[in-house]
């Protein structure tokens, strides 16, 4: 990824004209969406480029379209993507607009496989998609040999699998890095809905680019009204969920779920109320997910309950309301995730249902992930003492840390993966290496354990977004990097002054003062039940007796004392330290405070309310007036027959906030057409006059 070390020709800077007719005679578009010309220029004159999009903001397009110009000069593009079903989706889009389009994957059968393999070696293909896996593939990287010079381009879709820092690691895409050092092909773009400055450097360094060109764009999504509720246990959420769900009102919705259990349980509860409810996880066979999947996708289903195993290539567009049940491990998965509502442009709720008592649920999650190299390696040793042991024999002797069973599992399956254990159906049994020394060439144990801590540390944000008190959308563009000095929000439960966290008072302002104290006299020795309890003296330990702070709040209820300590980790005036048993110390900004350099802004504390409120969160402004549903449904067809036509999506004809619009004002020309939401000069001229002859009937 070197600029100038190319071995094909590079093009001339294309013109937008050109660009534009590619996008409007192959993809069937008017306009491309913020950010997209100029990263798909950057990657038609050779530079390298990373590009952060999120979801729904037009990621695809921007390999494609290159893509398409290319292969007028007779130039392949190589694609490579995670997963089988969104290749599927986009070779199968491609084929229908002419482009000769290839995915070689696992589901292709050898003779399959052996005629793609002939046909790229023959400049069959314009674009060609693989698995990352593939390049293992001696046969398939003698086939991209066989290009030369005709490789033009490489695509890396979900760029954030190459990266152990992203939220989705994927160890085969490691293998780019070398093809990119053998074929050197001439443009590259990595392309990611969720990479933090940490990842994107990260996968610069990975495919060894050299001052790559940084493209981050799109995070801003006024639609997606973002909101937090605090809640009581899980009665309590079922009940928002069912509430708001009800509310939709026929409207599509997504529930997100942290485990499986929860899926089915959520789902059996909507079912019991009367709503088509599915579940969907990754317990159940490829063969019921997709039918699952399908019904959604077809409005067979009114909302689906899902773990995080649902989503990534879904498309739809007329999710009104996507609800985080539980709290997600990641601020990169909840903001996906949110992100498939209001797809059709128009306004969609994003709640976040919250529990303190979650974030045990994630840390546990995280600790059953990723194992102690201390456990990696008594394992090993165990079985390589005791060959043929089963998983309830293994439970039971002693192991490091008294591990959870399914913690054990993770272990297992590393072993094995890394070569260093055979799982024999059942039995496990150890191999190389043949000493007992528990060191484990090409294989780092202690990884495992800094994922631990990085996966712990992605936490801290995702809760620290729980108890923001500022613009939650301000929060998105800060983590992900992207510059906008303006942001006109009103659509956060904070901006609009809808959200239930209540202002810290100034009598509470010797308490936050108090335990500032005792966090820095402490110094990131304890954690914060302790750190409570020494503050308002119920902690009997001999060693803090004479702390001047000691029992400075006696009366003080321990719960009103955490909600404080949480409140001030929120406003990053302390911080919780990464590791199993994690400490709080104070942050510079805390220091300051505490050295009497800086005065403690109260404003800046929020608390959530210990009561269940019920509220449903305020929606954006709709059109008003009566809509004329006869005329609406008219439109619908039309829209649907215009998308066919074209083959795009519905919602690229126009939204349903423009549906309703057209079918309360009635426009009678294209002038009157012109001034209706949604409904540029571009669409006017493309298809305004079967818009007014729907109309006037």
């Amino acid at each position: 990824m070197h600029e100038g070390d190319h071995r094909a020709e590079i093009l001339a800077a294309p013109t937008a004209q050109e660009i534009r007719e590619v996008l409007t005679d192959t993809f069937g578009f008017d306009e491309l969406r913020p950010g997209q010309l100029e990263v798909i220029q950057e990657v038609l004159v050779g530079k390298s480029v990373i590009s952060v999009m999120p979801t729904g903001a037009g990621k695809s397009l921007t390999y494609q379209l290159p893509a398409v110009l290319l292969a007028k000069s007779g130039g392949v593009s190589l694609v490579v993507s995670p997963l089988i079903a969104l290749m599927k989706d986009q070779v199968d889009s491609l084929r229908r607009r002419g482009v000769r389009t290839a995915a070689l994957t696992s589901a292709s059968t050898p003779s399959e496989q052996s005629a793609m393999l002939d046909g790229i070696r023959g400049g069959d293909f314009d674009i060609v998609y693989v698995a990352p896996e593939r390049f293992h593939s001696s046969r398939f990287m003698e086939a991209l040999r066989g290009l030369r010079d005709k490789l033009a381009f490489l695509a890396i879709d979900e760029a954030h699998c190459i990266s152990e820092w992203g939220h989705d690691f994927r160890p085969a895409y490691r293998l780019l890095g070398q093809v990119i050092a053998e074929l050197r092909p001439p443009r590259i773009l990595a392309v990611t809905a969720t990479a933090t400055p940490e990842v994107r450097q990260d996968i610069a360094q990975q495919l060894g680019t050299v001052a790559p060109s940084i493209h981050v764009r799109g995070f801003a999504r006024p639609g997606l009204i973002f909101s937090v509720e605090h809640c009581g246990g899980a009665k309590d959420k079922s009940a928002r969920i069912l509430q708001k769900l009800q509310a939709l009102d026929g409207a599509t919705g997504l529930v997100y779920a942290a485990t499986r259990k929860n899926a089915e349980r959520y789902a059996e509860e909507l079912l019991a109320a009367g709503l088509r409810a599915r579940a969907y996880h990754a317990g159940q066979q490829d063969s019921q997910r997709a039918d699952i999947q399908d019904d959604f996708m077809r409005g067979d289903v009114d909302v689906i309950v899902a773990t995080n195993a649902f989503g990534m290539g879904v498309d739809k567009t007329d999710v009104r309301l996507v609800i985080h049940a539980d709290l997600t491990r990641t601020v990169e998965a909840y903001y996906q995730e949110a992100g498939r509502a209001g797809r059709d442009g128009d306004n969609a709720d994003c709640v976040l249902l919250f529990n303190h008592g979650d974030v045990r649920l994630q840390e546990f999650l995280i600790d059953a992930s990723y194992p102690k190299a201390q456990l990696l390696r008594s394992l090993w040793k165990l079985l390589s003492e005791r060959p043929g042991l089963s998983l309830a024999e293994i439970a039971t002797f002693s192991l490091p840390g008294d591990p959870h069973e399914s913690t054990v599992q993770s272990a297992l399956r590393l072993l094995a993966r890394h070569g260093y254990l055979v799982d024999e159906v059942g039995y496990f049994r150890a191999t190389q290496p043949k000493d007992l020394s528990g060191e484990f060439p090409d294989f780092d144990p202690e990884a495992s354990e800094r994922r631990a801590d990085l996966e712990r540390s992605k936490l801290k944000h995702m809760v620290e977004y729980a108890y923001h008190a500022a613009c939650r959308h301000r929060f998105v563009l800060d983590y992900f990097g992207e510059e906008r000095d303006e942001l006109d929000c009103q659509a956060c439960d904070n901006c609009m002054g809808t959200g239930e966290a209540k202002e810290v008072g100034e009598s509470q302002r010797e308490q936050c003062e108090v335990l500032l104290a005792v966090v820095g006299q402490l110094d990131g020795r304890l954690g914060r039940k302790r750190i409570v309890a020494i503050a308002n003296g119920s902690d009997d330990d001999e060693r803090f007796y004479d702390m001047t702070q000691r029992g400075a709040l006696a009366g003080s209820s321990q719960k009103d004392l955490m909600d404080l300590l949480r409140s001030m980790e929120a406003a990053r005036l302390v911080e919780q330290s990464q590791g199993e048993y994690p400490t709080i110390k104070l942050t510079s900004t805390g220091k300051r405070i505490v050295r009497g350099k800086a005065q403690l802004d109260l404003s800046l504390l929020r608390l959530m309310p210990s009561k269940k409120a019920r509220s449903r969160p305020a929606s954006r402004s709709a059109p008003s007036g009566d809509v004329d549903r006869v005329l609406a449904d008219k439109l619908r067809q039309l829209r649907s027959t215009l998308a066919q036509e074209r083959s795009v999506p519905a919602y690229v004809i126009f939204s349903n906030r423009t549906l309703d619009e057209l079918a309360i004002a009635k426009p009678r020309s294209l002038r009157e057409l012109a001034g209706i939401h949604g409904i540029g000069p571009s669409r006017v001229e493309s298809y305004g006059d079967e818009i007014i002859a729907t109309i006037v009937g």
